[in-house]
């Protein structure tokens, strides 16, 4: 098995430093390190090898050492590196992996999902208490999965398009914090990820209809990284399932499309938009529980213009609706699964069950199965973003996608997201359109 330079020589030390022998194994891509030891079987009089997981060595050749976990916990991640080896199938122990939620916790996070700005008095009915300790319960959610409250706004309908970037880089590669400083700070790129597989980043764009991706490559080539070989694939992205946060950097591409009165323009055009529009999306976007007042005071509107705009915002599909990110979740790591359609009429007779596969959840987080779905043209199929909270999860998933006839899946392991974030929440699913068409579709129930 041949390793990559740094996490080799990382390898090497924990070898000489360490008093037992220390064993690795790959798993989805990742660097498992195990610490073995043996004792003597007085049964079966023989000699038995015992491995202990101690920690992982990531991409960049850093030893990332396990906090002590369950004894159940540690079965159940040696028992998964069994089966990537090929070994005997195992048998989960269904109780691992499952979450306990809070008495109230559970219809809270649900709620918040759906609609951000429900009162304190509405959730106060939800689980059932008044208003005072109802706000002590969201005060503990909130503090307990680190809550941030953000506008889904449909970027289509403001008139912008959206791409993913791959990259694959052919030798040297620049280091993490040239990255983070470079694609970072550019408005267009709304999430930017390090991947360990087929590509080495992966990148979610914003670009406005009228612009075009074409200049947003050029950019990449001829300057962000220019000294670097590399290869870049892009394709549009058609967001099916949850969304991207959106950074501050779309809201200073978006000015441009605020109306300003003149001789020449006297009404707004096709595409503009009003100040207190932008002003209502720009907030929501960075805290979708702001108060209306405050936003009619920053901007200088006249009173209950943002209120106003809001439900305008609302009834006309522009804002989704004002959610949640639980940005506090111990996540392992993001799994990146690229479905890629080889045969249309073999893909399309397993639509259901990847519909069903979209909505359903696991019991190991308090977040939905996927934090991002969405369809890619060239190559045509669906990419899935997977948040990790137990390695049994995306062993599943995996084996879920790969039963899909008509089509080939390509795995990879985000090692770190260096600008943007995803949306972690609990959506209740029977709002999806993926439910929506199963139910009309496949008379799901």
């Amino acid at each position: 098995m041949e390793l990559p330079e740094n996490i080799r020589k990382t390898l090497e030390g924990l070898r000489k430093n360490r008093k037992h022998y220390i064993d690795i194994k790959l798993i989805g891509g990742r660097c498992y390190v195990y610490e073995s030891t043996s004792r003597w079987d007085s049964e079966n009089r023989k000699v038995k090898k015992i491995s202990k997981y101690i920690g992982k060595i990531t991409v960049d050749g850093t030893f990332v050492e396990s906090v002590p976990r369950r004894p159940e916990l540690e079965a159940a991640l040696i028992e998964t590196s069994k089966k990537a080896h090929g070994v005997n199938a195992i048998k989960w122990d269904s109780g691992a992996s499952a979450v306990n939620f809070g008495k109230y916790e559970k219809g809270i996070l649900s709620k918040l999902s759906m609609d951000g700005r429900t009162p304190i008095s509405e959730i106060g009915k939800l689980i059932g208490v008044g208003s005072t300790a109802a706000e002590r319960q969201l005060s503990k959610i909130e503090s307990k999965h680190g809550i941030k409250y953000i506008a889904e706004v449909d970027v289509e309908k403001l008139g912008f398009l959206t791409y993913l970037v791959f990259i694959k880089f052919e030798r040297n590669k620049p280091s993490l914090a040239e990255i983070r400083k470079e694609l970072g700070k550019e408005p267009n790129v709304h999430l930017v990820m390090m991947t360990y597989g087929k590509y080495d980043i992966i990148m979610y764009l914003v670009i406005p209809w009228s612009q075009g991706i074409k200049a947003q490559l050029f950019n990449f080539r001829s300057r962000i990284l220019a000294k670097y070989d590399f290869r870049l694939f892009v394709v549009p992205f058609y967001l099916d399932y949850c969304f991207v946060p959106l950074k501050d950097g779309f809201f200073e591409v978006l000015k441009d499309k605020v109306w300003k009165r003149s001789a020449e323009k006297p009404r707004p055009a096709e595409g503009d938009i009003l100040m207190r529009e932008y002003a209502v999306l720009r907030e929501l976007a960075s805290n979708g529980r702001e108060e209306f007042a405050k936003i009619d005071e920053k901007y200088g509107l006249p009173h209950g213009s943002a209120r106003y705009t809001y439900y305008k915002l609302r009834d006309s599909g522009v804002i989704k609706r004002v959610t949640i990110s639980m940005l506090g979740l111990n996540i392992k790591y993001i799994y990146v699964l690229m479905l890629q359609k080889i045969n249309s009429i073999k893909f399309a007779e397993h639509r259901k069950g990847i519909l069903n596969s979209i909505i359903s959840d696991f019991q190991s987080s308090h977040t939905n199965k996927f934090a991002l779905v969405g369809d890619i043209e060239m190559p045509e199929g669906v990419f899935f973003l997977l948040p990790v909270f137990n390695e049994r999860d995306a062993v599943v998933v995996d084996e879920e996608l790969k039963k899909v006839e008509g089509a080939d899946v390509d795995g990879m392991i985000v090692t770190n997201v260096l600008a943007g974030t995803l949306c972690y929440r609990l959506f209740d699913n029977t709002h999806s359109n993926q439910y929506k068409i199963l139910k009309e579709e496949y008379n799901y129930k």
